[in-house]
């Protein structure tokens, strides 16, 4: 019975060789060391380019220099046709350069044909190597196909959030002002005024969260900005006193310079990261006094929005900026924890950055800086 470890590594050859003899000694010398070699000997470009198309070959052998087909052309024959395949030259003395010389064209091993010993070793491992660049260039491959399979399918996910997102928001706000037009009606009957009143504002903090998926399915950092030359004075006061109505809060205090402060950013985007800022600061500020602050300094403009509410624990700090991440229970508070990551994402797209100071029980201080 035969032994597994003994049979013969089967064994493709193509030989550009203008010596059936040499040929011959090639292939005594694979079968004596267990190669089961079947061979197709070439000695033109035509004949060589004929064989690469019909098969696939294991191994390349070629002789340094023939008559009508040295091995530069052939190399570059085997580039185009079979760029996996190795080589191995098979000649007589070629000189130092000339072997550096095919070694840089891709040549895998040089085997002078007087020491055909080394032909067996130097095969197998051009086979290994070979085998292992086919390995790497699949998993490159199968790499690239997933990477661009995801991206497809997060685009995918995208705009299905896009598109959910904006049907919720049409009922949502029908429904408000449906509920908006019951609490006028109900002004005289208070206890189903105040219901409608908060039924109204549960259905704004659902609309909060449905913005929130819209933003986060279109926001790529750094945010695309629309600059134009906007007064930040306007910008923060008009935010503070519409913030405060909507609160119905008169808590909230801005901190303006007397003359107007004109800088190009995107007043839209900012304003938005602004605003999230504030409700984070509402929502975790126990109902005491929030203080909104504008400065100017020598290179940058500061808007420090500060509260005195639970504050943050320092291990916390860095956790509220990341995308879900809070420094309280969800239970507690509810939300996605979208909030300071899309505020701090806007503030990063203009350049800037997006900190925070704070301590338990003693508040948290959330400034923007902007470089102007």
């Amino acid at each position: 019975m035969t032994n597994p470890i003994d049979q013969a590594t089967p064994l493709a050859l193509l030989s550009v060789e203008d010596s059936a003899d040499d040929l011959e000694f090639i292939l005594r010398e694979l079968r004596r060391n267990n190669f089961a070699a079947t061979a197709r000997q070439v000695q033109t470009r035509e004949e060589m380019e004929q064989a690469l198309r019909e098969q696939r070959w294991d191994v390349v052998c070629m002789d340094w220099q023939m008559p009508r087909f040295d091995t530069l052309r052939a190399l570059e024959v085997r580039a185009e046709l079979a760029p996996g395949t190795p080589v191995i030259v098979i000649s007589g003395s070629i000189g130092e350069t000339a072997a550096v010389t095919l070694m840089k064209a891709g040549v895998d091993d040089y085997i002078p044909k007087h020491n055909l010993a080394r032909l067996a070793p130097a095969l197998r491992r051009a086979l290994r190597d070979a085998e292992e660049r086919r390995a790497r260039r699949q998993a490159e491959d199968e790499r690239a196909r997933l990477v661009t399979a995801l991206a497809a399918a997060l685009e995918l996910r995208d705009e299905f959030l896009i598109l959910a997102s904006h049907e919720l928001r049409t009922p949502l706000t029908a429904l408000r002002f449906q509920i908006e037009s019951a609490a006028r009606a109900m002004s005289e009957r208070e206890p189903v005024r105040q219901k409608l009143v908060k039924a109204d504002q549960q259905i704004e903090r659902i609309a909060r969260l449905v913005d929130d998926m819209i933003t986060v399915s279109k926001l790529r950092p750094p945010a695309r900005l629309e600059l134009s030359e906007t007064d930040l004075c306007q910008l923060v006061d008009g935010l503070v006193k519409a913030f405060s109505l909507a609160q119905r809060s008169e808590t909230i205090v801005a901190h303006l310079p007397a003359s107007p402060l004109v800088v190009a950013v995107d007043s839209a985007q900012l304003e938005d990261a602004l605003l999230r800022i504030l409700n984070n600061a509402v929502k975790y500020g126990t109902g005491r006094p929030i203080d909104v602050r504008l400065e100017r300094l020598a290179s940058a403009l500061r808007i420090s929005v500060a509260d005195q509410g639970i504050g943050i624990a320092p291990e916390n700090q860095g956790r509220v900026f990341e995308r879900f991440g809070r420094a309280e229970p969800t239970e507690n508070y509810g939300g996605l924890g979208l909030g300071l990551w899309i505020a701090r994402n806007i503030v990063e797209g203009h350049g800037g950055e997006l900190t925070v100071v704070s301590a338990l029980g003693e508040g948290a201080t959330f400034t923007v800086s902007i470089p102007i």
